[in-house]
C-alpha cells in the first residue's frame, strides 16, 4: 500500500503531465505508463484524489469562488 506522501507525490507528477500536454509519466524507478486520452488520466487523478482523501490527505480545491458587485 502506498503512503500518502506517495500517493501526493504520483498526483503531482500526474498533474504537471495533464497540464503540459503529455501522455506518459515517468516515476523515479524508471517505470513508465502511457495513458490513451486525457480522460484516462483524468480519471486516475480522480481516483488518486478519493484515495488521498480517504487516507485523511488535503484535497486542493478545484474550484474558483468569484465575489462580485455591481458597485451600487
Amino acid at each position: 500500500m502506498a503512503t500518502l506522501s506517495q500517493l501526493q507525490e504520483w498526483r503531482e507528477r500526474l498533474m504537471d503531465a495533464k497540464f503540459s500536454g503529455v501522455l506518459m509519466v515517468q516515476d523515479s524507478s524508471g517505470e513508465s505508463i502511457r495513458y490513451r486520452s486525457h480522460a484516462e488520466l483524468a480519471a486516475a487523478l480522480a481516483s488518486l484524489d478519493a484515495e488521498i482523501q480517504r487516507m485523511g490527505g488535503n484535497r486542493p480545491s478545484a474550484s474558483i469562488t468569484f465575489n462580485t458587485s455591481k458597485g451600487l
